[in-house]
C-alpha cells in the first residue's frame, strides 16, 4: 500500500500549487501587482508553512495515527480551499481601513498589508507545512530508510507541485476562472484526506517514548546539515527571483512564461530529490555529500550564465530546430526550453540536499517526524529571507550580475566550510581548493556589464539602464537619433517615434468632457500623454506609475514631454493603479489609463469589470472613464470582450482610435458624453491646446471627429455575445498571448522583431508591417457614422458636418 501513500502526497502537492496560484492571483487583484505585494504574500504563504512544520515536527511522533492526522490536515485545507478565495475578493474595505488608519506609506503599512494577508492565509499554509512531517513519520520504518524514503517522499511531493502549476496555469485558471479552479482542488483534498483515513491502521506507528517536550538535542553534524538546508533555501528563492528577472528578456513578460518557469523550477527539485534518494543511505558521511551539492551548485550557475550569455544566437537557433514558431505549441516548448538549459541542472542540485540532510538529521525511528519537521522549517525561514533579502536588498544593491555571483559565493562558501568541518583533511582540503578556485573563476567568466551587453546588441546605445526591484528600464537611441522606453523583456511601449500618437490619447478624453479639472492617468510612458492633458486648463493632475525606473527615463525625453512633471499641477504617485483606487477616497473629472499591452503579465488587473466599478465610484459628477488598448496586436474577440465589459458598467461607451489607427481609446460614462460641435471649436481656439493638437496633426474639430469608431450601442452587435472580463476569470491575459496578433506573447514590433522571423516567412519587417496593415484595415470596416452621436451643430446641418468629417477620414491611412 506504500505506493498509493505516495500517491496521495502527490496529490496534496499538486492542489497546494493550484492554491499558491490562485491565491497569488487574487492578491495581485487586491493588494497590487508590485514585487512588494507579491512578495508579501509569498511570505506569508511560506510563514505558514513553517509554523506548519514546525508544529509538524512536535507531533509527528506523538500519535499512533500519523496518516490519520495527515487526512485531517488535507480536509481541513479542503474547508480553506472554499473559504479563502472570498476572503481574499473582499479584501478591498480591509486595506482601505488600513490606509486610513496608519497611511499609505512606510513599514507600518506594509506591516499591517503583510500580516492581513497573513491571517487569511496562515490556516492552510500551517496545514500544508503540517504534512511532510507526518508522512514521513509514517512511510519511514528503517533506520537505513531515512533518505531514500524521505526523498521520495519530497521528490513526489514536488513533482505533484509540478502538475499543480502547469494544470493552474494552462487549464485550471484560464478555463474555469480562480473559485472553480480552487472548488476543484478541495475536491482533491477531500478525496485524499478520506483515502488517508481509510489507509491508517495499515501505517500505525507506536508513539514516542519520551515525554511530551523531551527530544535529545540535535547533533553537531545534524545542526550543520539543518543550517546547511536553511541557507540552500536561501540560495534556492534568491536564484529563483534573478533567473525570472534574467530569463523575461528572452521569454517577455506574461502569465504563460512564469508558469514555465515555476514549472521548471520544481521539475529540477523533484528529480534532483529522486535521483539523490537512491543512494543517500549509503553515504557514510552524508555532509560531505552535501558539500559537494553545494559546490556542484554553484559551479552550475556560474554555467548557466555562461549559457544564458549566448542566448542571443542560441534561442533563434534553438526556435529554428524546433521548426519555427509558427505555432502556439512550438513557443510555449521554446519557453520551457530556455527556462530547462539556464534552471534544471540548479535544481537537480537544490532538490538533491533533502535526502542528504534527512540522513545526517535523523538517528533514531523515534524522532523521524520531529527531525524532518525542523530541517523543513529551516528550509522554508531561508525561502522567505532569500525571496525577500535578494529581491528587496541584494538586486537593487549588487545588480543581477552581482546578485547571482553573491549567492554562488554563499553556495562556494557552505561547500568549503561543510567540508572542513564533516571530513576528513584529505578530502576536506582539496573540496575547500576547488570551491575558492570556482569562486574566482565566476567573477573571471561573468564580465561585469553581462546583462547590458545583451541589451546593447539588440537595441544599439543605451542611455539609461537601471536594474530596479521592481523592474529592468532603459532608454535606447537608434542610429536616426529616435528613443525608446523599454523593459526587462526588451519591450518597448513609448518613444519618440510615438509622440503623435500618444498625445492624441490624452486629447481624446479631455475634448468629450466638457469641463475637465481634476484628472487621474494611471501610467506615465514617457510623459507624452500627460503632457497634452497640462495643456487644458485644469486644476490638478495625479499621475500614478508603477515603477520608479520609468520616471527615472523621463528626462531623456524632456524635449517631447515638456518636462510635464515640474508643471506645480502634478502629484506624481509611485503605485499600483489599481491599489491606490482602492485606497483612495478622492474624485476626478477624468480618469485615463495607458496600460502595457495585454499579453504582459498582471496588465489585465486594469482591464475586468471589478476594476471599471472602481474607476465609476471615483468618477465626480458627469466624469469620464478612458482607457487604451492595443487594437492591433490584440485578438478582435478580446476587443469585443473589452467593450462588453465597459459597457456593462458605464451605461454610455464610445470608441475611438488614434491618428495612425493602431490603437483604440475606450470611453465609458454614467452620462452621455457625445461631443459637442460648439465646445470642440471653442476649445480649438485655446492656444495651447490648438498647437498641441495641431503637432498630431489635429487640425480642426473635424479632423477629430474623423477619429471616431462607433458608440456602445452603434457596435452593440459587436459585442453583445461577448463573455465579460471579470476578477474570477480574466480571460484576457490567458488568450491574448496565445495569439498571432501578439506573436504569441514572445514578441512585438517594438523588440525589433528579434524572434518575428521565426514566426513568419520573409523578411519580418514586411511581414510585421503587412500584418499590421491588414488589421488596421480590418477594423477600420467597423467605423459608424459619427453624426448620430453628436450634438451642437444646428447651425451646420448634419450632412455638412458629415461631409468634413468625411474630408478628414480621406486622410487617415485606411479609409
Amino acid at each position: 500500500m506504500r505506493p498509493l501513500l505516495f500517491a496521495l502526497f502527490f496529490a496534496s502537492g499538486a492542489c497546494a500549487l493550484v492554491y499558491e496560484v490562485v491565491w497569488i492571483r487574487i492578491l495581485s487583484l487586491t493588494l497590487s501587482i508590485t514585487v512588494y505585494a507579491l512578495t508579501t504574500v509569498l511570505c506569508a504563504f511560506m510563514a505558514g508553512l513553517a509554523v506548519g512544520a514546525g508544529l509538524g515536527s512536535r507531533i509527528a511522533d506523538r500519535v499512533r495515527h500519523p496518516l490519520r492526522a495527515f487526512g485531517a490536515a488535507e480536509l481541513g485545507i479542503a474547508a480553506c480551499g472554499l473559504a479563502v478565495p472570498p476572503l481574499l475578493f473582499g479584501m478591498g474595505p480591509a486595506f482601505l481601513w488600513l490606509h486610513d488608519t496608519v497611511g499609505g506609506d512606510g513599514p507600518t503599512f506594509f506591516a499591517g498589508r503583510f500580516l492581513l494577508a497573513f491571517a487569511i492565509l496562515l490556516v492552510p499554509a500551517t496545514l500544508m507545512g503540517v504534512t511532510l512531517p507526518l508522512l514521513s513519520r509514517a512511510v519511514v520504518d528503517r533506520l537505513d530508510q531515512v533518505g531514500s524514503r524521505t526523498g521520495l517522499l519530497y521528490a513526489l511531493n514536488t513533482a505533484g507541485a509540478v502538475v499543480g502549476c502547469v494544470l493552474a496555469g494552462f487549464v485550471f485558471v484560464p478555463q474555469l476562472g480562480l473559485r472553480s479552479t480552487s472548488a476543484l482542488a478541495a475536491g482533491t483534498n477531500i478525496a485524499v484526506g478520506a483515502s488517508a483515513f481509510a489507509l491508517s491502521r495499515r501505517f500505525a506507528r507506536d508513539p514516542s517514548p519520551r515525554a511530551p517536550g523531551v527530544d535529545t538535542p540535535l547533533s553537531a553534524p545534524a545542526r550543520l546539515a539543518v543550517l546547511a538546508f536553511g541557507v540552500s533555501g536561501f540560495t534556492a528563492m534568491g536564484y529563483e527571483v534573478l533567473w525570472s528577472r534574467a530569463l523575461v528578456h528572452f521569454t517577455h513578460n506574461s502569465t504563460y512564461a512564469y508558469t514555465a518557469m515555476l514549472a521548471i523550477f520544481l521539475t529540477g527539485i523533484s528529480l534532483g530529490s529522486a535521483i539523490s534518494a537512491r543512494f543517500a543511505d549509503r553515504v557514510r558521511l552524508p555532509l560531505l555529500g552535501i558539500a559537494g551539492v553545494q559546490l556542484a551548485l554553484g559551479a552550475s550557475v556560474v554555467a548557466a550564465l555562461r549559457i544564458y550569455r549566448s542566448f542571443e544566437h542560441l534561442v533563434p537557433a534553438l526556435a529554428e530546430r524546433i521548426g519555427g514558431l509558427a505555432s502556439w505549441s512550438h513557443v510555449i516548448a521554446l519557453i520551457f526550453s530556455e527556462a530547462a538549459l539556464t534552471m534544471l541542472l540548479s535544481t537537480l542540485l537544490l532538490g538533491a540536499m533533502f535526502p542528504f540532510v534527512a540522513r545526517a538529521v535523523v538517528d533514531s525511528l523515534d524522532v523521524v517526524g520531529r527531525r524532518i519537521g525542523v530541517a523543513y522549517f529551516a528550509n522554508t525561514l531561508g525561502s522567505i529571507a532569500g525571496s525577500s533579502l535578494v529581491g528587496f536588498v541584494a538586486l537593487p544593491a549588487l545588480g543581477v550580475r552581482g546578485a547571482f555571483l553573491a549567492l554562488v559565493l554563499v553556495n562556494l562558501a557552505l561547500a568549503a566550510a561543510l567540508a572542513l568541518s564533516g571530513a576528513p583533511r584529505r578530502t576536506s582540503l582539496p573540496l575547500a581548493a576547488l570551491a575558492a578556485a570556482s569562486a574566482v573563476v565566476a567573477f573571471l567568466w561573468i564580465p561585469p556589464r553581462v546583462f547590458e551587453q545583451i541589451f546593447e546588441q539588440r537595441f544599439g546605445t543605451l542611455l539609461l539602464y537601471r536594474e530596479e526591484v521592481t523592474d529592468t528600464v532603459m532608454v535606447t537611441q537608434a542610429e536616426d537619433g529616435s528613443r525608446m522606453i523599454r523593459y526587462a523583456d526588451g519591450r518597448g511601449t513609448a518613444g519618440t517615434i510615438t509622440l503623435r500618437e500618444d498625445r492624441a490619447y490624452a486629447h481624446i478624453p479631455m475634448l468629450l468632457h466638457p469641463d475637465p479639472r481634476r484628472v487621474l492617468q494611471i501610467g506615465f510612458g514617457v510623459g507624452h500623454t500627460l503632457s497634452s492633458v497640462a495643456q487644458y486648463p485644469v486644476e490638478s493632475i495625479t499621475c500614478v506609475e508603477l515603477s520608479p525606473g520609468v520616471i527615472a527615463a523621463a528626462p531623456y525625453f524632456r524635449e517631447t514631454n515638456r518636462d510635464v512633471l515640474a508643471d506645480p499641477r502634478v502629484r506624481l504617485v509611485i503605485e499600483d493603479g489599481r491599489n491606490f483606487l482602492t485606497t483612495s477616497r478622492d474624485r476626478y473629472d477624468v480618469i485615463r489609463l495607458d496600460p502595457p499591452e495585454l499579453h504582459t503579465a498582471g496588465v489585465v488587473n486594469l482591464y475586468t469589470r471589478e476594476f471599471y466599478q472602481l474607476a465609476r465610484d471615483h468618477l465626480a459628477e458627469g466624469g469620464l472613464f478612458s482607457i487604451w488598448v492595443n487594437n492591433v496586436m490584440t485578438p478582435e474577440d478580446a476587443l469585443w470582450m473589452l467593450v462588453r465589459t465597459i459597457q456593462d458598467v458605464f451605461p454610455y461607451v464610445s470608441v475611438w482610435h488614434g491618428p495612425a489607427m493602431f490603437s483604440w481609446v475606450i470611453n465609458g460614462s454614467v452620462r452621455p458624453h457625445a461631443p459637442d460641435v460648439g465646445l470642440l471649436e471653442a476649445r480649438f481656439a485655446d492656444p495651447a491646446v490648438r498647437s498641441d493638437l495641431a503637432s498630431i496633426p489635429i487640425r480642426d474639430a473635424y479632423d477629430f471627429l474623423s477619429l471616431f469608431v462607433g458608440s456602445g450601442e452603434q457596435l452593440a452587435k459587436m459585442w453583445r455575445d461577448a463573455p465579460l472580463v471579470v476578477d474570477d476569470h480574466t480571460r484576457l491575459d490567458f488568450s491574448v498571448p496565445r495569439s498571432k496578433e501578439s506573436y504569441f506573447g514572445i514578441a512585438n514590433y517594438n523588440t525589433n522583431g528579434w524572434l518575428i522571423q521565426q514566426m513568419e516567412p520573409g523578411a519580418f519587417h514586411d511581414v510585421a508591417w503587412a500584418a499590421f496593415v491588414e488589421k488596421v484595415r480590418h477594423l477600420a470596416g467597423y467605423k459608424q457614422p459619427v453624426v448620430p452621436f453628436l450634438r451642437g451643430f444646428d447651425g451646420l446641418g448634419a450632412e455638412e458636418v458629415e461631409r468634413r468629417v468625411e474630408a478628414a477620414r480621406a486622410a487617415l491611412p485606411v479609409h
